[in-house]
């Protein structure tokens, strides 16, 4: 996996009436949204380039794109990348084993404090799904080994308890029927931090941190100290450092006190919509300011965070800022060059021009619950993640997963053949009739992807149409295609 593939926008012929590059605002125009709370809620554009520790101007004005744009071609910084087109049902893959010992039982999710661990895997099973365990002494169980019914294996026989090398109960051991666990799931108890970095002007609530922390608290009932949140909203002056840092580093001492197993960082800031930095002061308009990728990693996050991060059991990353850091190549390499420093696991960031953090949530909770709760292989559960979260299907995401040889970089987007054709996106209306939502399918074309389309405006009198064009590179999968194609960047 190297390199990434242009975004499979809808794209038009040379002399197509349907033009659909947006052109130049005249003027300026400013694309703030009100939440609900009557806050205005921005989706970023392009700030003053000021690296951090140097002084420099305060933009006054701003140049947003048009709120609600089709989405369009890349631009040609974008760097052109084979593809993959994943299954529509995409399996997550076996779990891999981790240290031994787990506190809730794999077969029906709930902890019992007469549990037995495997000795091979470390799962542990309750009485309650084992009822033979229901009837045995302590001194009895600690003299026989445990064999769980993952390790068991399919189509064999379940015995369970074994004294050297006979079963204690060679007709098998019951499994209850009020088991419920998939084959191979484990609910892993290690000790998690979220940690949150958010631009003070967007900090609010329903993060996607806080709903996170939020999921995760039903799996540490029985031990809550093992999971904590910490937020750090931020608003640096670029001339004087020295606050932040000690922001900082009151954070990192609480962590080393604490001495979490795992680690997520979710950082929440806008980004500049032409270069790919990100924004470190300012509301995100005409006062914001801003810096490389790396350089923002290294005086706002900081080196005592990296050198935390890098001696975790397991970290990952969650850049929530808008599609510019991987639109762009050189921030997107910037990205790569972060995620090797940091050893983060598994990083994500998103392709989408005006990226919506809180609609993220769902896919990034459902992500973390398959690889740190149930312990499933992150590069199988990626797919499975984007397959099943429903408010993910308008923006890309990029996952970047660290190796001992390096940070290997993987695009994934919604394809779909006629909500999505080759990973484009219809504009809403005809720009000949103004018509809404006009386009007529082809026949046939439910059954056809990575083809070249046509798709004609359905309003009588009208010539509109818009060709999708195919995609270079693209080899699929050997499984039903639909949904979701990977790019390998």
């Amino acid at each position: 996996m190297a390199r990434v593939k242009k975004h499979s926008a809808a794209r038009m012929s040379p002399s197509n009436p349907l033009d659909l590059l947006v052109e130049k605002t005249k003027g300026k125009k400013n694309t703030a949204k009100k939440t609900n709370g009557g806050k205005l809620k921005t989706t970023g554009g392009t700030a003053t380039h000021c690296p951090l520790g140097i002084p420099g101007p305060v933009s006054t004005s701003v140049e947003l794109s048009p709120a609600g744009a089709p989405a369009l071609p890349q631009s040609s910084q974008d760097s052109v990348l084979p593809a993959v087109v994943l299954p529509k049902k995409v399996r997550t893959g076996r779990p891999s084993s981790v240290q031994p010992g787990d506190l809730w039982c794999s077969l029906c999710g709930n902890g019992h404090a007469s549990s037995v661990t495997c000795s091979k895997c470390g799962r542990s099973n309750c009485p309650g799904c084992i009822p033979e365990l229901a009837g045995m002494e302590k001194e009895e169980l600690d003299s026989c080994t445990y064999e769980c019914p993952t390790c068991c294996g399919r189509r064999n026989i379940f015995y369970g308890l074994w004294k050297g090398d006979a079963p204690v109960f060679p007709q098998g051991m019951t499994i209850a029927d009020t088991a419920k666990g998939d084959h191979g799931v484990r609910y892993k108890s290690s000790s998690v931090i979220v940690l949150e970095f958010i631009m003070a002007s967007v900090a609010g609530k329903g993060t996607p941190a806080l709903a996170l922390h939020v999921q995760l608290q039903g799996f540490f009932s029985q031990n809550p100290q093992d999971l904590k949140y910490r937020c750090v909203p931020f608003d640096v002056d670029p001339s004087n450092l020295e606050p932040h840092r000690e922001k900082v580093a009151r954070v990192v001492n609480l962590l080393n006190r604490e001495n979490f197993d795992q680690a997520i960082l979710i950082v929440h800031t806008h980004s500049d919509k032409e270069r790919g930095d990100l924004m470190y002061c300012g509301d995100g308009n005409t006062t914001s300011q801003s810096t490389g990728i790396s350089d923002f990693f290294e005086k706002v996050i900081g080196p005592d965070l990296r050198e935390y991060f890098q001696s975790r059991k397991y970290s990952m990353m969650v850049l929530a800022a808008c599609g510019s850091v991987v639109r762009i190549p050189a921030a997107r390499e910037e990205l790569r060059e972060v995620a090797n420093s940091f050893k983060f696991a598994d990083t994500f960031a998103f392709s989408e021009a005006d990226l919506d953090p809180y609609r993220i949530t769902p896919f990034i909770t459902e992500f973390v619950m398959n690889v740190l709760v149930t312990g499933r292989p992150s590069k199988d559960t990626v797919p499975a993640a984007l397959s099943l979260s429903s408010t993910l299907h308008y923006t890309g995401v990029v996952h970047l997963q660290w190796t001992e040889t390096g940070v290997e970089m993987e695009r994934f987007e919604r394809v779909h053949p006629t909500a999505r054709p080759n990973g484009g996106r219809f504009p809403l209306q005809c720009k000949i009739c103004h018509a809404y939502r006009p386009w007529v399918v082809p026949k046939a074309t439910k059954k056809r992807y990575n083809i070249k389309q046509v798709f004609k405006c359905g309003t009588k009198k009208c010539s509109g149409f818009l060709v999708v064009r195919r995609l270079k590179g693209y080899r699929p999968l050997p499984d039903r295609l639909d949904k979701i194609f990977a790019a390998l960047i």
